[in-house]
């Protein structure tokens, strides 16, 4: 993985469009992402063992935020991807 392609945002947006979470609640999602990602992240390089808490909260935070932003306006993930399919068809 090259510093510049973080792919964090690419993970959330797979999570998000796959239909598995529409009836979940978000903290599912968020865990999921979270867990995908830090997978990735450890695979790819060293993160030193004092700074995993840190950055699996600030993830957690990024994650969550990232999800608000994305279904602003509905009723939760479900309504979104219906809409966005809807839109899409």
């Amino acid at each position: 993985m090259q510093q510049s392609e973080d792919p964090l945002y690419s993970i959330f947006e797979e999570h998000l469009h796959s239909g598995l979470y529409d009836e979940l609640p978000p903290d599912r999602i968020i865990s999921d992402v979270v867990d995908f990602y830090w997978v990735i992240l450890s695979r790819e390089g060293h993160v030193p063992q004092r700074l995993q808490n840190t950055l699996k909260v600030d993830l957690v935070q990024d994650v969550q935020d990232m999800l608000k932003a994305k279904i602003y306006g509905h009723f939760g993930i479900g309504e979104y991807n219906r809409i966005r399919r809807r839109k899409t068809s």
